[in-house]
């Protein structure tokens, strides 16, 4: 239970994190620049994409960050916060993909199912 909910509590954070880059960041164009491939325990292939951009001060940084498959050069909106963008920059958005969105809604849902879940068995357990 704890873990379920510890899991959910970061997962819910880091949502919150990028929601603040989508709604109140710095829009610039960033590009796909590197994608690799994994393959999970059970033999499916899985990509992960390392996007690049530019920061309005000229650093040029980059960042990976789950979505949909891109390829190599492609183009895409990055919004980041000016205070950190190394850590709060992402492809979440209009421009870019909404697909962040869905993967970690889906893992706080699960997340949060579990750890209610496991109050719901704690309080029965209690008053009888």
């Amino acid at each position: 239970m704890a873990t379920a909910g510890t899991g959910c509590g970061w997962l819910t954070w880091r949502l919150a994190s990028r929601l603040r880059s989508v709604f109140g960041g710095i829009a610039v164009e960033g590009r796909c620049v590197r994608r690799y491939s994994t393959e999970s325990s059970d033999g499916d292939t899985m990509w992960d994409h390392v996007h690049g951009f530019t920061t309005l001060d000229g650093q040029y940084l980059e960042f990976e960050e789950d979505v949909m498959p891109l390829a190599e050069g492609e183009k895409l909106t990055v919004r980041y916060r000016p205070e950190n963008p190394v850590r709060s920059a992402t492809v979440m958005g209009p421009g870019g993909a909404w697909s962040p969105l869905f993967g970690q809604a889906f893992g706080i849902l699960i997340t949060g199912m579990f750890s209610l879940l496991g109050l719901l068995f704690l309080w029965l357990s209690l008053t009888q």
